[in-house]
C-alpha cells in the first residue's frame, strides 16, 4: 500500500487527471459526446438535452472549435491557475 502523505494536490497534475477522465478517446479534446457521456455517468436521472451540452461546450469553447481543450478546460475550471 501507498504512503499517504498531507500535502495538498499539484494542481496542474489534478487537472490533467480531470481532463482525461473527460477526454474518454485520448485525443486531447472534448467533445459534446464525451461530455454526455461522463454527465450520464455523473447523474445518470439527470439527460440533459443535445443543445444544451452543446451550449455548455460554447460557453468554454473560446477558440470556438466545438471542443474543449486542455487549455479551455483548465481556465474554466480554474481561472486562477497561472498559465502552465
Amino acid at each position: 500500500m501507498a504512503a499517504t502523505n498531507n500535502k495538498p494536490g499539484n494542481p496542474k497534475e489534478d487537472l490533467t487527471k480531470e481532463f482525461r477522465l473527460f477526454d474518454r478517446n485520448n485525443d486531447g479534446f472534448i467533445d459534446k459526446n464525451e461530455l454526455k457521456a461522463i454527465l450520464q455517468k455523473i447523474l445518470p436521472k439527470f439527460q440533459l438535452p443535445d443543445d444544451e451540452i452543446q451550449r455548455m461546450i460554447s460557453n468554454v469553447d473560446t477558440n470556438k472549435d466545438g471542443k474543449i481543450d486542455y487549455k479551455e478546460f483548465m481556465e474554466s475550471i480554474y481561472p486562477q491557475l497561472p498559465a502552465m
